[in-house]
């Protein structure tokens, strides 16, 4: 019965819970939806870094893309 939310982003619950990636090692029994926070998140972010950015690959360039477009 959970909602889907993007990773980083705040669910509208008590205490503010933050959709946070984690490391597969991080991954264990009693692991909490609440564990990470409006009041901890921005911490772990700085102490980890963006764990989710390979996630995203090496993105692309819009501009370029639309250039390329137009050509056709």
């Amino acid at each position: 019965g959970q909602t889907l939310a993007s990773v980083y982003s705040l669910r509208p619950k008590n205490g503010a819970p933050v959709s946070m990636p984690i490391e597969w090692d991080e991954l264990k029994t009693g692991l909490k939806p609440t564990d990470f926070n409006i009041e901890n998140a921005l911490q772990r972010i700085e102490k980890k870094g963006d764990i989710f950015k390979p996630v995203l690959g090496k993105g692309f360039d819009m501009l370029k893309a639309l250039e390329l477009l137009e050509k056709e």
